[in-house]
């Protein structure tokens, strides 16, 4: 089984994280103890039978065990039938990431009338039938995680199908060289992604008994760690060549620096932003210059929307953005929102986006955004050149 520890958001085949430092999570949470939330919710921990001595072990262990696979049964059972739409849309509508379900809180109106949105979806699931979160609420936020990270992996392998060539060594190039260091990340979910597709390299042995035993690793991570140093040295080569071509072909009539960005006015940095995102592979939509409801732009990636508000500032951006792209991402229905400025953002407006799930790009991010546009200038040079 893979697993993605949500506090370092590596994916991993170990059952706990390899890298992460995290400390235990709260009780109320229900986590494991570094987060790690399994793509397959069999592979919680709860469903999985935990030892009590020899003798216990003698005298309860199929009693117990027989008693976790009804309960395990009918949670897969219930949960497949409402992942779509219940799970998959409230993870893609919710304000809330994070699980903080408190076991406390009984399902149910209460005198104070203030609930979370989180209650609300455990008690529309219940009334769909699904008992068991009555008397298991933690395990609502173990689902929610899962079906989070599904929806992750949904994405990730849209984009991977893409890279598939006939040497693992060209499949890893390609990967990484539109991935970047994400690589550092989902190395682990790179080699699911084969597995579950049985693409096949010499190179990449799987422990196939891992496939349905709790506690077994797909790939050891020795191996993982050795596949990670080969990765490093790709990225390191992609590097050294992206600058070789650029001090080769460097144009400056046709490269734009920050600087630049920071000449232009609202409209010509908008428009800006239209050749930056369709550059590096979104579709866009601009909008009307009047009446635009917070929003300057759209942006469509693997199915996403996402509302931009575009901040030309030379000070800080403050709350003000944050809450028109919020508003924006309402009126229009969008899945996501971002900020994007060639400034920096006060902390206030973080705090905002942060529990708003808005995203913001500020100018270091910007830039790694107009180097990725300068690069695209490049190999557009080249193309030419050779044809």
């Amino acid at each position: 089984m893979i697993y993605q520890c949500n506090g370092c958001n590596k994916t991993t085949f170990e059952t706990t994280c390899p890298t992460c430092t995290v400390s235990a999570a709260p009780p109320s949470a229900g986590l494991t103890p570094q987060y790690l939330t399994p793509l397959d919710p069999s592979f919680y921990p709860d469903f999985q039978y935990q030892s009590k001595g020899l003798l216990k072990d003698l005298l309860g262990k199929k009693k117990e065990q027989a008693q976790l696979n009804d309960l395990l049964n009918s949670v897969l059972r219930k949960y497949a039938e409402l992942k779509k739409p219940y799970f998959t849309n409230f993870i893609h509508t919710t304000r809330s990431q994070g699980g903080t379900y408190d076991d406390n809180v009984l399902p149910g109106a209460r005198i104070d009338g203030v609930y979370s949105e989180r209650e609300l979806f455990r008690e529309v699931l219940i009334r769909q039938g699904f008992n068991e979160l009555e008397g298991f609420p933690a395990l609502l936020d173990k689902l929610l995680l899962t079906t989070t990270f599904n929806s992750a992996y949904t994405g990730f392998s849209r984009e991977l199908s893409r890279h598939v060539k006939p040497s693992l060594r060209e499949t890893l190039a390609s990967w990484i060289e539109e991935a970047g260091t994400n690589f550092r990340t989902n190395l682990s979910l790179f080699f699911y992604f084969l597995w579950e597709n049985d693409i096949q390299y010499p190179e990449v042995e799987y422990n196939q008994q891992a496939v349905n035993t709790a506690g077994l690793s797909l790939l050891p991570q020795q191996k993982i760690q050795s596949f990670l140093k080969h990765c490093e040295i790709i990225h390191f080569d992609i590097l050294v060549e992206r600058l070789t071509s650029q001090l080769e072909h460097f144009n400056p009539n046709r490269f734009v620096t920050m600087y630049l960005v920071d000449a232009m006015d609202g409209f010509q940095f908008e428009a800006f932003l239209v050749e930056i995102f369709q550059t590096i592979g979104y579709d866009v939509k601009e909008t009307k210059k009047t009446a635009d409801q917070g929003a300057d732009l759209f942006v469509t990636r693997f199915g996403k929307n996402t509302v931009i508000q575009a901040k030309n500032y030379s000070g800080s951006v403050g709350n003000s953005a944050v809450q028109q792209a919020i508003s924006a991402k309402a009126f229009y229905g969008c899945d996501e929102a971002m900020v994007v400025t060639n400034s920096y953002y006060t902390k206030s407006a973080k705090e905002l986006a942060s529990s708003a799930s808005v995203r913001l790009i500020d100018r270091g991010e910007l830039q790694n955004y107009l180097d990725d546009y300068n690069q695209k200038i490049i190999e557009q040079f080249e193309l030419e050149a050779t044809e």
